[in-house]
């Protein structure tokens, strides 16, 4: 899966592959085919949440 990761703050985010795990009993894995950054997201890019 793809992901907008965060490793330090004040810098752009980086698309990235990263795994997950196989769902357990009860659940259930979704495709996702879109999603945002809200802006509260881009806080914490920035530095503004501790």
């Amino acid at each position: 899966m793809k992901a907008a990761v965060l490793h330090e703050v004040n810098q752009p985010l980086q698309i990235e592959e990263v795994d997950i795990a196989s769902p357990g009993p009860r659940e259930v894995l979704v495709r996702t085919r879109a999603s945002g950054v809200c802006h509260s997201d881009l806080h914490f890019v920035e530095g503004l949440y501790a």
